[in-house]
């Protein structure tokens, strides 16, 4: 059922508190477990605020890159909080030791300030309020105390960049993070009832309309109309999915976007309602974004010749598919597939 994997996403968070242009929150009065105490934010200086906590792995791989960050702009303090270290149930809060002793043996390898923040207050003045539910999680306060950015410290270098240069355009910013909470609120809350409610009627239109309401609106609508290509292709409404996968053509969607359209058209549409000529172009603009060296790429262009009739085509491609997946490491049923879509296709055209 195409509802089933949309009623099964949670709800959004309410609108959050704390956001681009908001004033920072002040500083509360943390245990410093590293570099001298931040107090307050000084006019005219930019502040990098971090979220993270010890058992987080995406929190430990971002940990050099804060380093590199912090050692490249010394200007710019950056701090890490750990506002979600975890207490054992009925055992003695070994939280604080427990986080000396990592900072401790990251020694230089974590170069920038570290505090805990025991009781969360600064979690809940923050993150909580921000509506931010996952670590690690940065924000960049300019040098007027407001914040400018909030996302994975992995992508601040951009903004970061461009705030110290003085050419971040925060309403820009804003809007563009309005804009994307929106989306996550017509993902999470909205789409799965509209098509709750197609399935039941029938009738997808309200769906497809509503859809395009929101691209309208949206400076870039490519991931509205992949969204808008998935809900079509599963109703079974082909010849409306086949347009707009024919938009999504020269959009910047990547192997895995493309791969996806000729698989689609390929393999799941009916052969009357599917046009193998788009599902080639998609097939092939995979193929030239991955540089012909991923495996399930090649397969899918494999199958898309196949189902146009070109066994030979099919097989030549699909050999090339086999060969990089064995050498790749891919193996078990997936594997398996792959050489029998290859042995079939040594059999002959389909058609």
């Amino acid at each position: 059922m195409l509802t089933a994997a949309l009623l099964a996403l949670s709800l959004a968070a309410d609108p959050a508190a704390l956001d681009i242009g908001s004033k920072a929150p002040t500083m509360a009065q943390e245990t410093w477990i590293k570099g001298d105490a931040v107090n307050g934010f000084e006019p005219g200086k930019i502040y990098v605020v971090e979220f993270w906590a010890t058992w987080c792995g995406p929190c430990i791989k971002s940990i050099p890159h804060l380093s590199a960050t912090q050692k490249a702009h010394p200007e710019v303090t950056v701090m890490g909080i750990a506002a979600s270290e975890r207490k054992k149930k009925d055992q003695p809060d070994t939280r604080l030791d427990g986080l000396k002793t990592f900072v401790e043996k990251k020694g230089d390898d974590m170069a920038y300030r570290v505090a805990f923040d025991e009781d969360r207050s600064m979690g809940k003045a923050w993150m909580d309020a921000a509506g931010q539910n996952g670590i690690p999680c940065a924000f960049i306060v300019g040098k007027d105390g407001m914040i400018e950015w909030i996302g994975h410290p992995m992508g601040m270098d951009e903004p970061l960049a461009a705030v110290l240069a003085g050419k971040w355009d925060r309403n820009k910013a804003k809007s563009e993070a309005e804009a994307e909470k929106a989306m996550e609120a017509f993902m999470e809350k909205e789409l799965p009832k509209l098509a709750k409610a197609a399935e039941a009627s029938g009738d997808w239109k309200p769906v497809t309309a509503r859809i395009d309401e929101m691209a309208a609106k949206s400076s870039d609508p490519t991931q509205l109309r992949m969204l808008k290509f998935q809900v079509l292709s599963q109703a079974d409404q082909n010849a409306e999915a086949i347009a707009t996968a024919k938009q999504l053509l020269d959009a910047k969607i990547g192997a895995e976007g493309f791969n996806m359209i000729a698989w689609t058209i390929a393999t799941e549409m009916d052969d009357k309602g599917r046009d193998l000529n788009v599902a080639l172009s998609a097939a092939n603009k995979a193929v030239e974004a991955s540089k012909g060296e991923d495996p399930m790429v090649l397969d899918t262009q494999a199958r898309v010749y196949w189902e146009m009739g070109n066994g030979a085509k099919a097989a030549e491609i699909a050999t090339k598919a086999v060969a990089l997946a064995e050498k790749s490491g891919v193996s078990g049923e997936v594997l398996s597939d792959m050489q029998s879509s290859l042995k079939q296709y040594k059999g002959g055209s389909k058609k």
